[in-house]
């Protein structure tokens, strides 16, 4: 702790009185400071004033944590007290975090660097990018490398009812315990390293304008900004999520052990265990998995649901409709939660007719190089690259595994081809419904 003389502190005091109505008299009252030296507080004709007194008049004045900390700051009085200890700890994870340690630990070195203020998260809904931030924040802030202010999705008050909308601002103070203005909040952020995690959906236009003046004034504060949506909102630093890693699975193939290594299949592998206590013994049904995993491309959602049709059909029926329609298993049996469908649709549906037939063309191709994708797209070089950045870009296209350290091969989602399938003809079970949108016809059988 340390003491010098301030002038600011009796206009401050006097302020902080006048805000909430009260008479020296009343502020004397409450915090059994007397009315002279209140007096000679504001009139600044008195020595600084002790803490203990400070926190009196706080207390009575019942002043934020910032409000607070600007009034012990006028006195000269500073308190070695870290915002890691004023602000609520991001919550654990609810599930497994599949397949994601390089992810997670590369976004970890990135915040903790100069250079990266802000990375917006992208990629498909249910691709795990809000596990992925939980993670990262939960990390961060229990290893003390970074207190993390942690905006999670807000929830419906009433079962039936959209959730309530509430600022950035209000919702930052919530997590803070600071009065939920601007000042408040970047006087408790100022000259301080800080974690604010974001999820895109829950801001307005008034949102990011706050946000992008959070980022202006406070120059320690960094922000994980989660979005599906690929055009920048800030300009910040991209960080895209992609499908998860899956083993290269062909229908009739033998199953081969190292299936079993893949994060994505040791995933299915413990949601079998309960209900087919024998299955990792069986060749048969590992390699039914490891397909499951392949025609779902790896995307935790979709690997999540399809587990869940485990309870009515055993792992080599589940692979018989993945394999006829794997759309068919990214809708909860239980829900209606079509987002990831709907995504596609959106996405593939915001095509260039030039880019939905590249699309289509590197989809009949199956695996294919940069150098091979140039050739099938039938392009110049530079409008050929320029497509197939779009399609990765728009995580449309995911990397398969080099065979013996070759050049990195790419495919066209197995989800994507069914899609562009139903477009064309609607297969069985789905039908195209116009303007491309896909709808489930019949129960999974």
């Amino acid at each position: 702790m340390k003491h010098s003389a301030n002038v600011r502190f009796g206009v401050l005091l006097r302020n902080a009185r006048k805000r909430v109505g009260m008479t020296q008299r009343q502020l004397a009252e409450l915090s059994t400071i007397s009315v002279r030296a209140i007096r000679d507080l504001e009139l600044e004709s008195t020595k600084a004033p002790r803490i203990q007194t400070i926190s009196l008049l706080a207390d009575a004045l019942r002043l934020s944590k910032a409000r607070r900390a600007e009034l012990e700051s006028a006195a000269g009085v500073s308190w070695d007290h870290p915002l890691i200890e004023d602000v609520a700890a991001p919550p654990a994870p609810l599930g497994p975090i599949i397949g994601r340690d390089h992810e997670s630990g590369a976004l970890a070195v990135l915040l903790q660097s100069s250079g990266h203020r802000l990375l917006e998260i992208v990629g498909m809904p249910g691709i795990g990018k809000s596990q992925l931030i939980l993670k990262v924040a939960h990390d961060l802030h229990h290893s003390r490398r970074m207190p993390v202010v942690h905006l999670g999705r807000e929830t419906a008050r009433r079962e039936g009812q959209p959730p309530a909308r509430r600022g950035l601002i209000e919702r930052i103070a919530d997590q803070t315990g600071c009065e939920p203005t601007v000042e408040d909040v970047t006087g408790l952020f100022a000259g301080k390293d800080v974690l604010l995690t974001v999820d895109g959906r829950e801001l307005d236009e008034d949102g990011r304008l706050e946000l992008r003046l959070l980022l202006h004034r406070c120059s320690g504060l960094r922000v994980l900004y989660e979005t599906s949506e690929i055009s920048s909102a800030f300009g910040g630093s991209a960080f895209s999520v992609f499908p998860l890693s899956v083993p290269e699975w062909r229908q009739g193939k033998p199953a081969d052990p190292d299936f079993a290594t893949y994060p994505t299949v040791q995933f299915m592998l413990s949601r079998c265990a309960q209900l087919y206590p024998h299955i990792a013994a069986d060749p048969a049904a590992l390699s039914a998995l490891a397909g499951i995993c392949w025609l779902l491309d790896g995307i935790p959602a979709a690997l999540e649901i399809a587990a869940s049709w485990l309870l009515v059909h055993d792992p080599a029926q589940l692979l018989d409709i993945a394999t006829r329609s794997p759309l068919t298993l990214i809708t909860s049996p239980i829900g209606s939660d079509d987002a990831l469908v709907s995504w596609l649709e959106r996405t593939v549906g915001s095509l260039s007719s030039e880019e939905t037939t590249g699309l289509r063309r590197l989809a009949d191709a199956e695996t294919w190089t940069v150098e091979e994708a140039i050739g099938i797209l039938r392009r110049p070089p530079s409008d050929a690259l320029r497509v197939i950045h779009l399609l990765r870009t728009y995580g449309l296209v995911r990397q398969v595994h080099s065979v013996h350290g070759g050049r990195t091969r790419f495919a066209v989602l197995n989800l994507v081809r069914h899609l562009l399938d139903a477009d064309a003809s609607g297969p069985t079970g789905w039908t195209a419904s116009g303007a491309g949108h896909v709808t489930r016809a019949d129960s999974i059988l």
